[in-house]
């Protein structure tokens, strides 16, 4: 992604987007979940089809009334190294390919926190969602990612909060607030590794909440599988790598992030550029690395 010049977003993408549909094609585990959330974030961002099918099979009245209460804020919570803003880029083109339409992935960029001057948390917010609300318009489908959520919508009641933070997180609420007026143009995904540091009134607008584990072992073996292809590895092989990159005694398994960008490269140095990889490489690599540290609530 390229960074917008002169916008409060760090990168905008056009959807649907044929990299994203291949990001999602590598992220172990994306089908499962999107299969299983897919349904919730329609709900959300098809808001003429959700009336169109209440018509059809309950004659309409209270039960899409219902509906519209709800905020289109989904969050996703996890370790570093889940996969919550990769999952969410993926999430936003698939979902823009089932509803058969275009539209924006934008990702705030960290600059809408500025500098602490007056005032300048809340403009930088205000701004960020007027540009997408004018990229939504009438019929784009708009999705707004947050990405280290925390650091926007964090708890203004938490004795480090200055004024002017407070501001911020007010101006936050109120567009999440007026995001329900666009009927599902605009859905925001808000990502997070410090769940318990959201503001209450942030959490309680959260129509889905999703948390992201650190892969189980067949989650492992299948990353293993996927970028190690074109190199012979056994089951055996790759039930070890599994293993290793496991939980043991005190501690965690690895994270998605420490397989594919720290462990894989370690290896691939090892035999770059003389020999082909081997199994002696990746489990010399495993063995040798630690995972990154659990981020525990009482350590932010």
């Amino acid at each position: 992604m390229n960074p917008v010049t002169g916008s409060a977003f760090e990168s905008r993408r056009e959807l649907p987007d044929e990299a994203l549909r291949a990001q999602a094609a590598r992220l172990v585990g994306f089908t499962r979940r999107f299969d299983r959330l897919t349904g919730h974030m329609r709900l959300l961002a098809d808001v003429d089809g959700v009336k169109r099918w209440a018509e059809r099979f309950h004659g309409g009245g209270s039960l899409v009334a219902s509906l519209g209460d709800r905020y289109p804020l989904i969050i996703f919570h996890g370790d570093v190294g889940t996969g919550k803003t990769a999952t969410a880029e993926a999430a936003a083109d698939a979902l823009a390919r089932a509803l058969d339409t275009d539209g924006y992935l934008l990702r705030l960029s960290t600059r809408v926190r500025g500098i602490g001057h007056v005032g300048e948390m809340s403009t930088l917010i205000s701004d960020a969602f007027t540009e997408a609300i004018t990229l939504a318009g009438r019929r784009r489908f708009v999705a707004l990612i947050i990405d280290e959520g925390d650091a926007l919508a964090f708890n203004r009641s938490a004795e480090r909060a200055h004024h002017e933070d407070r501001v911020g997180v007010n101006t936050l609420i109120q567009k999440i607030d007026d995001a329900r007026q666009l009927s599902g143009r605009l859905l925001i995904f808000l990502c997070t590794n410090r769940y318990t540091a959201l503001d209450p009134a942030i959490l309680r607008r959260a129509a889905l909440i999703d948390e992201f584990q650190r892969p189980d072992e067949q989650e492992r073996r299948e990353l293993f599988t996927a970028a190690l292809a074109g190199v012979a590895l056994t089951p055996q092989l790759l039930a070890k790598l599994a293993e290793i990159t496991g939980p043991h005694d005190e501690r965690p398994s690895f994270t998605f992030s420490d397989i594919q960008t720290r462990l894989l490269p370690a290896a691939i140095a090892r035999a770059y550029p003389e020999r082909a990889l081997t199994a002696d490489d990746l489990i010399i690599a495993a063995a040798e690395l630690d995972p990154s540290p659990v981020m525990r609530e009482s350590e932010e």
